[in-house]
């Protein structure tokens, strides 16, 4: 990166702390299981606490949460936690020893939408409190498109979509997209194609979606990278260490590197000021239409 860049960089960087900004609430969701979607998230939320970033990564596959076991970490608390034993949102958080807090998902856990809507205020009022202690907060959503999901997605600030090259997964992402932009059509999507065998196999698989969705919604989604097949990222799951600390150099963890890079750079030199600020108002009218209305 040139020093000019670099320079423009550290001057938003202090311009967003001196206004104090709030967190940017980014949703990553993806149509279908399988695509590694997870993997993404934490590796990707440790690139952009290595360079600087506060990141608070939040398990939102309640119940059958996996961020603990990509971070290979045996977290104390889980959000459980939060809803069966009222514990506070804060104290639930766990600090990885590889750089980001993140709030586990727990397991065997059903009932996560079926709160009264005293607890729904509550965790609203204490994520909120979150908002300012963090520059980046990231939702790893389950896999799918839920009724639940799609009200936190709607409510980011961003989303990410992760895809494979499959005509399946291609498939279910269109229709994960059609969802969010028929419900919010500013929501602003970006693209991981990950599993890909080559940039031109991942570039046709981001032509296809992009083009479908200019054709029949009149949505452009920004391409955020291109993550390759990489046997690096299955062996650092039986490791339980994250592949860009087992296996720094491999072509994953180089790809994750350069995405979180262009992330940065982008968000960083004007993105967030417009962006950013009204997830919790957004996130509070969802949920309270909702509330005690069950799943």
């Amino acid at each position: 990166m040139s020093d000019q860049a670099q320079k423009l960089r550290e001057m938003f960087s202090a311009a967003r702390q001196e206004s104090k900004i709030r967190a940017n609430a980014i949703g990553v969701a993806s149509g279908k299981g399988g695509t590694g979607k997870t993997s993404f998230t934490v590796n990707f939320c440790l690139q952009l606490a290595e360079k600087g970033k506060r990141v608070l990564l939040f398990d939102f596959d309640i119940g059958m949460g996996n961020v603990d076991i990509v971070l290979g970490e045996a977290p104390e608390y889980s959000i459980l936690d939060f809803w069966q034993q009222k514990l506070p949102l804060q104290k639930v958080i766990q600090k990885s020893p590889a750089g980001i807090d993140y709030i586990a998902g727990g397991r065997a856990f059903n009932d996560f939408f079926l709160p009264e809507s005293s607890e729904v205020h509550s965790f609203l009022h204490e994520l909120e409190q979150l908002m300012d202690q963090y520059d980046y907060i990231f939702f790893d959503m389950g896999a799918g498109m839920t009724k639940e999901s799609l009200q936190f997605l709607l409510a980011a600030d961003e989303i990410i979509l992760v895809v494979t090259p499959e005509p399946t997964s291609l498939m279910d992402a269109y229709s994960a997209a059609k969802h969010i932009l028929l419900a919010r059509a500013e929501s602003r999507l970006s693209l991981i194609i990950n599993k890909s065998s080559s940039d031109k196999e991942a570039a046709f698989a981001y032509e296809r979606i992009s083009s479908v969705l200019a054709k029949f919604l009149s949505a452009k989604v920004q391409r955020l990278g291109f993550l390759p097949e990489d046997s690096a990222v299955s062996n650092a799951v039986l490791k339980r260490s994250p592949v860009t600390v087992s296996y720094p150099k491999s072509k994953y963890s180089k790809a994750i590197r350069h995405a979180a890079g262009c992330f940065l750079e982008e968000r960083e030199t004007g993105f967030e000021s417009s962006h950013s600020g009204n997830f919790m108002a957004r996130l509070k009218n969802l949920l309270k239409s909702t509330a005690g209305k069950g799943g």
